[in-house]
C-alpha cells in the first residue's frame, strides 16, 4: 500500500483538501512570472496550455506531496481539465476557463461558458458530471481555475454573478469574493440534480 493511500486513511479527507488549498493560495502569486509559465506558454497560448504550465508549477513547487494531472476522466466521457492527487488518491479537481471566453469564428462557445452553456464551468459541477473521484463518488469540493486576460477581477465577480442570474439560478449561488490582491480566491456553493452539494474555491490568475 502506497504512503499516500495509508495517509489518506489517517488523516480526514477534508483536512487534506484544506493543506491543498492553502498550498494553492501561498504559491499562486508567483506562478505568472515562473519558469513554467514563461516556457509552457511561449508559443501556444490556448487554454490547455495555460492549464498545464499551472499544474507543472504547482506539482513542481510542492515537492510531491501533491500531483496536479491535465485532463482526469470524470463522469460518463466527461473530461475535467484538472485532477489534483494525494498519493494515489485524486482529492480535488479543476475546470479551467480563460477570461473573456475565446470565441473563434463560427464556433459554438459563448461568452457565460464560466458559468453555463456548452462546455460551462459551474454547470457541469451542478449536473453532476465534473466533481467526482476515480470511483465515480461525488467529491464534496471542487474548484475552478481563471486565467484573466483582459479586465479586473472586480469586473469579472459582476459578470459572472449576472450571468449565473441569467441562468435562473438562486442567488445563494452566486460567487463571494474572499481576497482579491496579487490573485483572486473566490466561493460558491450550489447543490447538484442529485440534492448533493459541493462547494466551489474560485482561484482567479489577472495576466492582463
Amino acid at each position: 500500500m502506497g504512503a499516500g493511500i495509508s495517509e489518506f486513511r489517517v488523516l480526514e479527507p477534508n483536512k487534506i483538501v484544506q493543506q491543498l488549498l492553502t498550498f494553492v493560495e501561498s504559491e499562486i502569486s508567483a506562478f505568472n512570472m515562473s519558469d513554467e509559465f514563461v516556457e509552457i506558454l511561449s508559443v501556444k497560448k490556448n487554454e490547455n496550455q495555460h492549464s498545464l504550465s499551472f499544474c507543472v508549477f504547482m506539482t513542481n513547487q510542492c515537492q510531491s506531496k501533491f500531483y496536479f494531472a491535465r485532463e482526469n476522466a470524470q463522469s460518463g466521457s466527461s473530461v475535467i481539465d484538472i485532477g489534483v492527487y494525494f498519493g494515489a488518491i485524486l482529492i480535488f479537481t479543476f475546470e479551467a476557463k480563460l477570461l473573456p471566453t475565446p470565441i473563434p469564428k463560427n464556433s459554438s462557445r459563448v461568452e457565460h461558458e464560466y458559468v453555463y452553456g456548452k462546455g460551462a464551468g459551474i454547470q457541469r459541477f451542478r449536473d453532476g458530471r465534473h466533481g467526482r473521484d476515480n470511483s465515480n463518488n461525488y467529491l464534496q469540493e471542487s474548484g475552478l481555475l481563471a486565467f484573466i486576460l483582459k479586465d479586473d477581477f472586480d469586473f469579472w465577480l459582476d459578470k459572472i454573478n449576472q450571468w449565473i442570474m441569467d441562468a435562473k439560478w438562486n442567488e445563494s449561488e452566486k460567487l463571494n469574493k474572499i481576497y482579491f490582491g496579487d490573485y483572486g480566491k473566490l466561493l460558491s456553493k450550489h447543490t447538484r440534480l442529485n440534492q448533493n452539494d459541493i462547494t466551489l474555491h474560485h482561484f482567479w490568475i489577472n495576466l492582463s
